[in-house]
């Protein structure tokens, strides 16, 4: 290790440059995995902040929760807890706003009908009961200019709902989801017609014991993939970051091996001076550790940087174990890089290498 480091600060100008090399390769690596699991999550977000086990649904909608339409003929018996969901797209604007802002607030939405709030959101607003016409936002809504106390507007739609929390993480098929009453999603649904009491699914937090005929049930990472986009595009980017983080690794195992081969003078002077083979293939190592270390935890500093000033931007999200996952990768590769340069050390004559 002693004499790795005196040799990185003794070389600072070519080992700045090793270093920038990985900080650029990780850090690029890092970005854009976060960006493609930002972009995976903010279609199953909701879903996943329910924390449940399954999700029930008219086993005819061919894997559509739109398509999805149950009654209370429809019966679950689990060992937990079941609640239903209504579910619907809409488009939001703010209401009052002059009509040459309401471009800045209009919004792709999910309304999703509730009984228990606090089934949907644990761990929030467990004493909230919301009335008729009152609604849970997302924080993607907030970053629009949405507050607390606000009214929102429908398109199609003349009632007026209250916003009155707001919640994080909240999205389906990357819009944000409003949470409102069971009553009000219906009264939305079917534009005040009174059809009751339809839903499209309902989530069970446990195990299913029975239910009718004509129901299907899916785990929850069984029914992401059913929907629209999500499979190509889990897929897709996949593939391509699992290419990139295979070819990136690559190439800091043969820089590695590359800078190390261009030091076989300076090891066959050490050798005649009757430093062991084997403490110089240490010391190899060691500067292989510690470049690596460096570059990609400023790799890291650096994407986490990005992260957050792109907030609300793009989809981001940082994920440890695919984070630590890259950097094994990573260090793997740079190590067998200075392993097979170990084997160049041991065969190095001294007195060819000093010429």
């Amino acid at each position: 290790m002693f004499l790795a480091i005196k040799e990185i600060m003794h070389n600072k100008k070519k080992f700045s440059i090793v270093v920038i090399l990985i900080v650029l390769i990780t850090y690029m690596v890092f970005f854009l995995t976060s960006l493609a699991y930002g972009l995976a999550s903010s279609y199953t977000n909701g879903l996943n902040k329910i924390q449940a086990d399954y999700i029930v649904m008219d086993k005819d909608a061919n894997d559509n929760i739109m398509m999805s339409m149950l009654n209370d003929d429809d019966i679950v018996i689990t060992t937990g807890q079941e609640e239903r969901l209504g579910l619907y797209p809409a488009v939001a604007t703010k209401n009052g706003v002059a009509v040459d802002e309401e471009d800045k607030y209009r919004e792709e939405i999910y309304v999703f009908g509730v009984n228990d709030l606090s089934f949907y959101l644990p761990g929030e607003y467990v004493d909230l009961s919301l009335q008729n016409n009152e609604i849970i936002i997302d924080q993607s809504l907030a970053k629009l200019g949405y507050i607390v106390g606000d009214q929102i507007r429908l398109s199609g739609y003349d009632t007026t709902w209250e916003i009155k929390g707001i919640t994080t993480k909240a999205t389906f098929q990357t819009a944000p989801i409003v949470y409102a009453n069971m009553n009000t999603w219906q009264n939305y649904r079917f534009y005040n017609q009174g059809i009751q009491p339809f839903y499209n699914a309902i989530f069970v937090k446990g195990d299913i014991q029975s239910m009718s005929a004509n129901l299907k049930a899916y785990t929850i990472s069984d029914f992401a993939y059913t929907l629209p986009g999500y499979t190509a595009q889990v897929l897709t980017f996949s593939i391509m970051i699992g290419f990139l983080i295979v070819m990136a690794a690559f190439i800091l195992g043969i820089f590695i091996y590359v800078i190390t081969l261009q030091k076989v003078s300076m090891f066959g002077v050490m050798k005649a001076q009757g430093i062991s083979s084997g403490y110089i293939a240490k010391s190899v190592l060691a500067q292989t550790f510690l470049l690596m270390l460096s570059g990609s935890i400023i790799g890291i500093i650096l994407t986490l940087v990005s992260g957050f000033f792109l907030a609300g931007m793009v989809p981001f999200a940082v994920n440890i174990l695919f984070y630590a996952v890259i950097l094994l990768s990573f260090f793997i590769f740079s190590f067998l890089g200075g392993l097979f340069s170990v084997g160049a050390i041991v065969k190095v004559d001294p007195i060819k290498a000093i010429g």
